[in-house]
């Protein structure tokens, strides 16, 4: 990789951090600070409840306006059954569930996804962090 190019890809990944931590409030931070190691999951940085917490404890953790979802998201933006995060080895996968909005990781529209540590998912008008601690 040239000079160049190593410079501006460096200067785009530390702009998604400065992005990002302007958007986690340092109460958020906080949470995550307290969450011990060993542990997967989401918290919230937009929507109801920010800072809120949901630690995934299953090999498929579903995200929807159904009442039977782990994490009910109650609002038109979202489908019954519209995401899910799946254990698979070591790894966790955000996989959509045919969602009419779709499900997004860092800004980009997935089907399917391996997610890594702070990766941001929206669904619908609410945005979460990933955390693998």
């Amino acid at each position: 990789m040239d000079e160049e190019n190593k410079n501006s890809s460096t200067g785009s990944i530390k702009q998604q951090e400065i992005e990002l931590i302007r958007e986690i409030s340092p109460e958020i931070i906080e949470a995550l600070k307290k969450i011990p190691g060993g542990n997967a999951g989401l918290i919230v940085i937009k929507g109801p409840i920010p800072g809120e917490k949901f630690i995934i404890k299953k090999s498929e953790f579903s995200i929807g306006r159904s009442p039977e979802s782990d994490i009910l998201l109650d609002n038109i933006t979202v489908s019954r059954q519209h995401a899910v995060i799946a254990k698979s080895g070591q790894d966790y996968v955000l996989k959509d569930q045919g969602s009419l909005n779709g499900t997004y990781l860092n800004g980009e529209i997935v089907n399917e996804a391996v997610l890594s540590h702070s990766d941001k998912i929206q669904i619908g008008k609410y945005i979460f962090i990933f955390f693998c601690l």
